[in-house]
């Protein structure tokens, strides 16, 4: 496919794909994410993410606050600081794979491992390490914020929902070896832990103030939710960012896949995918209407109950949010194809020392994706 689409028709074509979706835009958006889009820049630069100006610049187009404002409506003040600062980081993260080093199993596990390592510590406050590894000191320093005042039932299971993310990195390199995923079930096995969605759940839990117990957490009706919403958002993500990965090669994206294996056009690709990801949301909110009674068959409280609404209101938050944001952020108009196209990669990409990896051996291609939000 041409990436060389003018910017108008770019834009224009992305809505018109967003507008296959059965999915409401998010509305409910917290008032202070100018403030945390100009804190995370800020927190960004401090441990080092951004060389110049210009770089930062670039960054704030993708509006990351945007997302985090829609996804946490409920957030004010430090909590969406918090909250925006994880996304930041998450996404510079997952740039340093779009090149060499995301085709490197071993190096990529031996990266996941140092940040694993930190999960172990435990909550408290930590100095800002002047010169330190910039991914690893702020992913620190985002660790103990992250997990401060919270019971323990909480952070056994986010640090869980964590190493399950950032194993996923590992996975996905060793996937490259392959020239595309072999199915889309196999493709789905990693995403759902890499796209991320069940980290901003914990989140939803922290800022309204609950967490809940594991019996109601892990139980078949959230279970199955929470899958759902991991598919709705895998699915949107890859109609968006078709254009992206285009331009790079990557083929590890359910709209590329269907296309190849289901021997039909890009667009009728991309309807399949649309399809599924309403059906999904239909699921959710089938499941969604029925929880209640099943809950309050087993006897739950009053005020498990109002918990388990708030949750499920976190899913709809996300998925929802997520699409809003997608035709507001330069991620996945014309500047993001240009970011990425011709080998080209974000100015924060190779902030690890393993990021300096020279060109992988041929037949394994640089241009793969990354295993979190594309």
């Amino acid at each position: 496919m041409d990436t060389t689409v003018r910017p108008r028709a770019r834009r224009s074509e992305l809505a018109r794909r967003i507008a296959l979706l059965d999915i409401p835009a998010g509305r409910a958006v917290s008032p202070d994410g100018e403030a945390a889009r100009v804190h995370t820049i800020d927190w960004l630069g401090r441990f080092g993410v951004f060389a110049d100006g210009a770089a930062a610049a670039e960054y704030d187009a993708l509006r990351l606050d945007r997302l985090s404002a829609l996804f946490w409506p409920q957030a004010t003040g430090a909590e969406l600081d918090l909250a925006n600062d994880i996304n930041g980081w998450v996404f510079v993260f997952d740039d340093q794979f779009d090149g060499a080093l995301g085709c490197r199993p071993d190096a990529v596990s031996r990266l996941v491992d140092d940040i694993v390592r930190i999960t172990h510590e435990p909550p408290g406050p930590v100095p800002t390490a002047v010169g330190a590894d910039p991914l690893l000191a702020s992913f620190r320093d985002l660790w103990h914020r992250l997990n401060s005042g919270m019971p323990q039932v909480w952070r056994d299971r986010t640090r869980a929902n964590w190493v399950d993310y950032l194993r996923a990195y590992t996975r996905e390199a060793r996937g490259k070896a392959e020239s595309a995923p072999r199915s889309l079930a196999a493709l789905l096995a990693v995403r759902r832990h890499s796209i991320g969605v069940h980290t901003c759940l914990d989140l939803h839990e922290r800022f309204d103030g609950y967490a809940l117990p594991p019996a109601v957490h892990d139980s078949a009706p959230l279970a199955a939710m929470r899958a759902a919403a991991d598919d709705v958002v895998i699915f949107v993500n890859d109609i968006v960012s078709l254009d992206k990965e285009l331009a790079t090669g990557d083929v590890h994206n359910s709209v590329i896949l269907w296309r190849e294996r289901g021997g039909c056009t890009l667009e009728g690709a991309v309807r399949h995918i649309a399809g599924l990801a309403n059906s999904r949301y239909r699921y959710f909110e089938e499941l969604a209407a029925r929880l209640p009674g099943v809950l309050a068959e087993a006897g739950a409280s009053s005020e498990l109950l109002r918990h388990t609404a708030l949750y499920t209101d976190g899913m709809r938050h996300v998925m929802r949010g997520n699409v809003t944001w997608s035709l507001e952020t330069s991620r996945y108009d014309e500047r993001g194809v240009a970011a990425v196209s011709e080998g080209r990669q974000r100015p924060w990409a190779g902030l690890t020392p393993l990021g300096g990896l020279a060109a992988p051996a041929e037949g394994v291609g640089v241009g793969a994706a990354a295993s979190g939000p594309a």
